[in-house]
């Protein structure tokens, strides 16, 4: 077997373990949404979407550009046998990194606390600073994820998805049953399992073994803050792609018009965050691994297999969403969050947009070049945001959805264009035409399917299960992933 086949196996099987991670975080967190429907009333999802939003931005903003050094780095220094100095460094970052916010965000409450009486009428005292704990154990735990990603501990994250989403719902439901329908109660089961997420996954690290204060290196620390301060403003316009619509929303609309919103939304954002995760994840480390070994043409080709892995797994979503919008929010929500279901299909379209982007951008990745990420998606943010302020007072959460879908479009042509003379994803027509066609097929069979069947819980599965198997067999049929599925039935058989 040649060494590229081999990687791109590597990647096939890595991008299916954490498929299996990712589509339990997925289902659950599904599950979680709806439990919060019927728990919050629309205002109050309101006010825990533009708490969480801040609390997730501001990590963003602070800690997620280590976050995204520690992946891009972790392998030149284990390849340079410097791990003691690299997790050092990294650890006694976080921490300066945590301190400061914290001391901030004390400044922040007791300033509140004197001068906030309006503001603390939505947003109580206590709510805030259960936001503010969930900060330090969200991005502890983003940061240790990310280091169990590129050292391909897939089995590992798999295990910490699935506890820390199944926790957070089970947490979330006792406390509400037992205490009432509180918002503070979102942010504590979060900080709960994020906390042990950290733990576990630090000890699976052995993160402590090489700690030492005397180890932290300040050129290393250059090497994450060259790569990774630039992140930041893309993350931050990335974030505002994603999120800025509801406080839009929130300030012409109300509370209760962007919670109708947020669920909606939230539910094909998780669908479209798992599937993300879950190839970038599968393919990324082996990626950079690859590029770090100098083998920067095969980077090349493993990125546009990753790229036709995600088509082949997002356009379906795209297509099936589209086709049961309204299904998915009568069974999955409660009633009084019903009308936003007509954001979902725009929503999925900018998510997959959004997705490619992320294979559009990795040439400036790999070359250190980040701060031509940050004007592209600069440029997604302003008009995503100029959209939104100049037709959500006329059309309500409906132009939220579509700002989306033209947003994150502009930024992927934007990437797409930039980076062709470093790395570009090239698919052949005919795979781009089975994909499609392919999702365009079973969208139309669901819409059949749908007139045939109740809203309930159990119809949506099996147009699911359906959905899927004229896919794939379309897939199979057309020649697009007659070898795969082939060799798949083979080892299967074999057992």
């Amino acid at each position: 077997m040649s060494e590229q086949n081999s990687r791109k196996n590597v990647m096939a099987r890595d991008t299916v373990i954490y498929m299996l991670a990712k589509g339990c975080e997925g289902i659950v967190g599904a599950l979680t949404l709806s439990a919060m429907s019927w728990i919050f009333i629309p205002a109050q999802t309101g006010i825990y979407s533009t708490v969480n939003i801040a609390v997730t931005t501001i990590a963003m903003f602070s800690c997620q550009w280590l976050v995204q050094s520690v992946m891009r780095y972790i392998n030149k220094y284990e390849i340079q046998n410097k791990l003691k100095e690299f997790y050092s460094t990294a650890f006694f970052s976080w921490v300066r990194i945590n301190l400061a916010i914290i001391f901030i965000a004390v400044l922040f409450l007791i300033f509140i606390r004197e001068y906030g009486g309006e503001f603390l009428k939505n947003y109580p005292m206590t709510l805030l600073v259960s936001a503010g704990f969930m900060f330090v154990t969200y991005s502890s735990a983003q940061l240790v994820i990310a280091m169990l990603a590129a050292v391909r501990m897939a089995k590992t994250n798999l295990f910490l998805s699935v506890v820390n989403i199944c926790g957070k719902l089970v947490l979330l439901i006792a406390m509400a049953k037992l205490w009432g329908s509180r918002i503070e109660f979102i942010f504590i089961s979060y900080c709960l399992m994020d906390l042990f997420t950290t733990v576990f996954g630090t000890f699976k690290l052995q993160m402590f073994k090489y700690i030492d204060l005397k180890s932290y290196d300040k050129i290393i620390f250059a090497d994450f803050f060259a790569y990774g301060f630039p992140l930041m403003g893309n993350l931050i316009t990335t974030q505002i792609l994603n999120k800025s619509d509801v406080y839009i929303i929130t300030f012409f609309k109300g509370h209760g018009e962007a919670g109708i919103y947020q669920q909606n939304y939230s539910i094909v954002s998780t669908a479209f965050t798992m599937l993300a995760a879950a190839v970038m994840r599968g393919s990324y480390p082996t990626i950079l691994r690859t590029w770090s070994e100098g083998h920067k043409e095969q980077a090349g080709r493993l990125v546009n297999e990753a790229v036709r892995l995600y088509l082949i797994l997002g356009v379906p979503a795209v297509c099936g969403i589209f086709a049961l919008q309204d299904v998915i929010s009568g069974v999955m929500l409660a009633p009084q969050y019903f009308s936003g279901n007509v954001i979902m299909g725009p929503v999925a379209l900018g998510m997959l947009f959004l997705a490619l982007t992320e294979y559009s951008i990795k040439g400036w990745e790999l070359n250190s070049m980040t701060k031509q990420i940050f004007y592209r998606s600069l440029v997604g943010g302003i008009v995503n945001i100029v959209i939104n302020i100049a037709f959500v007072p006329l059309f309500g959460f409906m132009t939220a959805a579509v700002s989306t879908f033209i947003g994150f479009f502009v930024y992927f042509l934007l990437a797409r264009y930039g980076t062709r003379k470093l790395i570009k994803f090239s698919l052949p027509g005919i795979c781009w035409l089975r994909i499609i066609g392919s999702g365009l097929i079973m969208a139309a069979a669901l819409i059949c399917i749908k007139m045939l069947l109740p809203t309930s819980l159990g119809a949506l599965g099996i147009m699911v299960l359906a959905g899927i198997a004229l896919y794939f067999g379309l897939l199979y049929a057309s020649g697009e992933m007659k070898d795969e599925i082939n060799r798949i039935i083979n080892k299967i058989t074999a057992k």
